[in-house]
């Protein structure tokens, strides 16, 4: 396959996992930079307890301890529309120049097929451990999940988590 230049990755983030890791770093065999939106900033509820602001820095935070400061260009925020076409000019918008879609999401790879942009499925790394539902379901039960997110962010979602809480 080709190198692209820029790649847009997007996700909800709820929490970065391992996965995520793994995606991103396979990513960048196939794209020089890489552009990630964060999905679903507008909602809070329990399927997602993160805000922006938080998976922002715990984006920052991975992007930093990785080295990845000249490889990610930019963390931006998607709003969710109920309409394909706005919500894809508000990615793009948002996103700038890109020229590969990364992702497993269907609902996401369809629009930006849609539009003309390339999509890089490289496939789901060790689901059954590193799903955001499953690993969201292990902190409501008060069970290990800090095993499935890379170390360095655990702190940061524990500080998350408390806040949430505390409310």
């Amino acid at each position: 396959m080709k190198k692209y230049k820029v790649g847009f990755l997007i996700g909800r983030f709820q929490p970065f996992h391992k996965g995520h890791l793994h995606l991103i770093k396979r990513s960048f065999r196939y794209i020089d930079t890489m552009v990630i939106g964060v999905g679903s900033v507008g909602k809070v509820d329990k399927d997602n307890f993160l805000t922006y602001e938080q998976r922002k820095e715990i984006l920052q935070k991975v992007i930093a301890k990785e080295r990845w400061k000249d490889k990610i260009g930019k963390v931006v925020p998607l709003k969710d529309f109920y309409n394909d076409k706005l919500w894809l000019n508000n990615s793009v918008k948002l996103a700038g120049k890109i020229d590969l879609v990364i992702g497993n999401n269907e609902w996401t790879n369809r629009i930006f097929e849609a539009a003309g942009f390339p999509i890089l499925r490289l496939g789901f790394y060790k689901r059954y451990l590193y799903e955001g539902i499953k690993i969201r379901k292990l902190m409501k039960a008060q069970q290990r999940w800090e095993n499935r997110v890379p170390g360095y962010i655990i702190p940061l979602i524990h500080g998350c988590i408390a806040k949430l809480l505390n409310g």
